[in-house]
């Protein structure tokens, strides 16, 4: 058999791979895990915010220091003599009725304090308080008598005719002087004031129109 027609085998054909690009396919990239945002800041400002508004208030509601409230509740009248001949003159003696509020969280201990009873601005008669405790939002009742006598006065122009009239018009006026403590943390010294009018009605032995501001 001639050469010529002899089968000669193909050569086998060469399979290339594509990539997965070429075929669409997309691995999917490995997934990083998500942040986690840190909250721990913001809690820790908030609680320090929070702190310092409770101290605040702390501060200004209980650590705050006022002056007590004194008052002078009433009067009773005793050993009232008064007269116009040979000159203008009234004695009494004057039993007030004083209260001292304590409106702060810590206790009030006043030293002194004094009482005073003025006829058109000079002084007739004056007294001191004794000492006294006053506890923390409590309120503190005490006597004081005070022996008014018109004979220190140094000028009675308009004594005879108020003794006349039936009434001589007073002003009553006290201060009390101590210290306040709270928690042993703050420890202030203050004072309070009253100042009253009232008129010494001289036929029925009575106070009346009493004021205070």
């Amino acid at each position: 058999m001639p050469e010529d027609n002899q089968f000669q085998p193909l050569a086998p054909a060469r399979l290339h791979g594509k990539s997965d690009e070429e075929f669409g396919v997309f691995k999917p990239r490995a997934s990083k895990p998500p942040r986690r945002s840190s909250k721990c800041p913001v809690y820790v400002l908030a609680g320090l915010v929070t702190l310092a508004a409770i101290a605040l208030v702390f501060a200004l509601a209980v650590l705050r220091v006022e002056a007590p409230d004194v008052e002078l509740k009433s009067v009773a009248v005793k050993n009232l003599t008064h007269g116009t001949s040979p000159s203008p003159s009234f004695n009494v003696t004057l039993t007030a009725e004083v209260s001292v509020q304590n409106k702060n969280f810590g206790a009030f201990n006043f030293e002194n304090g004094t009482a005073t009873v003025l006829y058109e601005g000079m002084v007739v008669g004056d007294e001191e308080f004794s000492k006294a405790h006053v506890e923390s939002r409590k309120t503190k009742r005490m006597n004081v008598t005070l022996d008014v006598r018109s004979d220190r006065l140094w000028n009675d122009k308009n004594l005879s005719s108020d003794i006349s009239s039936g009434s001589v018009n007073l002003t009553t006026y006290a201060q009390v002087t101590g210290k306040v403590r709270v928690m042993k943390v703050v420890r202030r010294r203050t004072t309070a004031r009253m100042n009253c009018s009232m008129t010494l009605n001289l036929t029925s032995s009575s106070i009346q129109d009493l004021v205070c501001r």
